[in-house]
This record gives C-alpha cells, structure tokens and sequence, in this order.
C-alpha cells in the first residue's frame, strides 16, 4: 500500500502577504514570518499605554531634532521577500525615507520595538530578530513590562547583539536616534496603573 503524498508547502511572499492582508484591513492582524501568515494576537492595555507612551515621546522628539520618521502599529515592514513584519512601532532616518512605498516601509527599518508577551516572545528574539539582523537593520528594542526592562540589541549589518538593557530608573538613548533620550521612570509608572484591575 503506498502512502498519500505529503503536499509541499509553499512559501507566501510579501506581494501574497499584500493581496491577503490589504492595508485597508481591520480586525485581525497576520504577520509574514519565514513565508509563513502567522495570526498576531490583540494587545493587552498595558502594552498599548506604554507603546503609545513611547511613541509619543520619541515622535515629539525626533521631530523636534528633525531625524527622520516613527510610526506606530499596524504598519507593514516588508523586511524581505518572506518576511513582512507588524512591528509595534518603527523608526527610518532621513537618509532611508525612500523605504517607504506609501503602504508601509519596504527594508528594514533603522530602528524597530517589540513588546514582548509570552505568546511572542520566542518568535520575536529567536525568529524575527536574526531576519531584522540580516537585512542591516541598526537596532532593535525589546520590551519586557512584567520585568519593566527594555533590552537594545545593537546591527552590525549581520548579526545583532545585546548592548544594554534599560531599567524603569534609566534614561533610554538610541545611536540610531541621535539626540533622543527618553525616560523610562514615567512610562513603566503608566502601565503599573494599566495593570490594576478596575475599582
């Protein structure tokens, strides 16, 4: 008796990834991870306060120094041809504004941040960071709200590494935003009050 032949599987790419998940789309949210549409789960409140502390703090500031741009999630990063990422917010300098192509960036961009969850946090440090590193990608931060750290993993165009992590007693500052330095202290304070239960 011979066995069914398994079915191949094949890898969508980004030009898949944008008929599937239009940048009109609402409600859930997929990344493309490998070649593979992977569901995202819905943040909880404690990381939309701080993702939304951040980012208002380094967008006022990298305005005012005129650096370049943020933007939030969901916004696609087309990292590669298998690889489109929702990250939770992003940063390209002036010198990279062509990467982005009026749906999103396509590349890397010089500096991304990822809250971590339990759900996320493998794919996020062991999967999508090596696909940033590769891709010359400068920096990359990695929140981690239950133990109130952020840690800056630091590109060299192949590889990233760890170079520092952030308390909520720290000052955060960014060689790829020169000239922002954001304070930590008021943010994680923020989110112990989106932690506490109603009443």
């Amino acid at each position: 008796m011979t066995q069914p032949k398994a079915k191949l599987r094949v890898k969508l790419t980004g030009a898949d990834y944008m008929k599937l998940t239009p940048p009109s789309h609402r409600g859930v949210r997929y990344q493309l991870i490998e070649g593979e549409l992977i569901k995202m789960a819905g943040p909880n409140d404690p990381h939309q306060v701080f993702i939304g502390e951040l980012y208002i703090e380094a967008t006022i500031q990298v305005r005012a120094l005129g650096i370049g741009e943020t933007r939030i999630s969901p916004y696609a990063a087309a990292v590669d041809e298998f690889n489109t990422f929702q990250p939770d917010m992003l940063y390209v300098s002036n010198e990279r504004r062509h990467i982005f192509d009026g749906h999103g960036v396509t590349g890397a961009p010089d500096v991304v941040v990822e809250v971590l969850s339990e759900s996320t946090r493998q794919r996020d440090l062991n999967v999508k960071l090596p696909v940033y590193a590769r891709n010359g990608m400068r920096e990359m931060l990695a929140v981690d709200l239950s133990a109130e750290s952020v840690a800056k993993y630091v590109g060299d165009g192949q590889s990233m590494t760890l170079a520092r992590v952030y308390g909520p007693d720290d000052v955060l500052t960014s060689d790829a935003m020169p000239g922002v330095a954001i304070d930590l202290g008021p943010i994680f304070a923020r989110i112990r009050g989106a932690a506490l239960p109603d009443g």
